[in-house]
């Protein structure tokens, strides 16, 4: 059976703002200085020896995913969404597009803005889970937590110390002190949003969970392969219609909190979010005082420790700082305590509306 990975790159990314913008968002940044975060996502799904992949993202963003996924070596069909409606439209959109090409596939649905430090058990895990992805499961990706995050949205395993457990259920974004039980009780993993299924599968979950999406998305998933991924005036024009009417709604909310047949792979492969300016401290390799830069040849850092600096172009030199991170992009500069870092996304809500 073929494995075909689903890459989701469609979200603007404002928690890096200014780096991160509408005309460019992070998944098309090089931020650890080995490449694009789309262009690295695509490579470490290569020892899975995909003929393919399929990019869901926005229409302005398809020459862009084009070109990153020429440079990773890896040929990819770019289904361009009219409107951002959530992960269950992005894979039901490409899931689609999958029944028309194939006879059925094990589709690996993953974001393009993660960081994993450990390519070969990363793909190992991705193998695991298409074998139980083969046996008509909604397979999931559990990350054990090594310290009681509340960002993220989490997993309990029915089971603890197995290769694969049943999900009992999924958990929202918990406080300190419920995530600390969480890390305690051993069986809750963070949710990593990297999903495993038959294409089959997930469409049948569709018709019984997401009636009308799916629907809505009938006359998509009648159309031939090449039509599916069509840019013409007509089709574009259908697609407007369905995603227009559609339910902006998670995959987790839809379908995976509602499901019988799905398990929890948990793995340990140096995952990291890349969800703010802190957490890119977790991908590059500090200097003997702590500070980080993908572009050493561009920032000077003198006097300073744990700083971080990240350029578009220009020349950055850090005097004297710490804990600060610098960024140049385009017009503008962001100058941010690391701890403050998850407020940029106010920042850059509040700058979009400024002429």
């Amino acid at each position: 059976m073929k494995i075909v990975p689903v890459i989701m790159a469609g979200g603007a990314g404002t928690r890096l703002w200014p780096l991160s913008r509408d005309e460019k968002p992070k998944q098309f940044h090089n931020l650890s200085g080995q490449g694009t975060l789309l262009e690295e996502t695509i490579k470490r799904l290569l020892p899975l020896s995909p003929d393919g992949c399929v990019i869901v993202t926005s229409y302005k963003y398809v020459d862009m995913s084009i070109a990153d996924s020429v440079k990773a070596g890896l040929r990819a069909a770019v289904l361009a969404e009219p409107q951002p409606k959530n992960t269950s439209a992005a894979i039901l959109y490409a899931a689609a597009y999958l029944n028309a090409l194939y006879e059925d596939s094990v589709m690996v649905a993953l974001p393009a803005d993660h960081h994993i430090r450990d390519g070969a058990a990363f793909a190992n895990v991705l193998s695991i889970g298409a074998r139980e992805a083969e046996n008509g499961k909604l397979v999931t990706i559990g990350i054990r937590p090594d310290y009681p995050e509340t960002g993220y949205g989490y997993i309990k395993a029915l089971t603890s110390g197995k290769d694969v457990s049943e999900v009992e259920r999924f958990v929202e974004k918990p406080d300190a002190a419920t995530a600390a039980k969480y890390i305690a009780d051993g069986t809750y993993y963070w949710n990593a949003g990297i999903f495993i299924w038959k294409t089959s599968v997930i469409l049948d979950a569709f018709k019984k969970y997401l009636p009308e999406m799916f629907a809505l998305f009938e006359e998509l998933i009648l159309m031939p392969a090449e039509n599916i991924c069509s840019m013409s005036y007509d089709i574009t024009q259908k697609k407007i219609s369905i995603f227009e009417k559609t339910e902006s709604i998670s995959i987790d909310y839809g379908i995976l909190e509602k499901a019988s047949n799905r398990v929890v792979i948990p793995a340990d492969f140096g995952w990291v979010d890349l969800g703010s300016w802190k957490s890119i401290d977790g991908i590059l390799k500090p200097d003997e005082l702590g500070n980080r830069t993908p572009e050493p040849d561009k920032t000077f850092f003198v006097n300073s420790r744990n700083c971080s600096a990240f350029s578009e172009g220009l020349r950055i030199s850090v005097v004297g700082l710490e804990n600060v991170i610098v960024v140049q992009a385009g017009d503008d500069i962001l100058i941010v305590d690391k701890d403050a870092s998850q407020d940029v996304k106010k920042l850059a809500d509040t700058v979009k509306n400024v002429k």
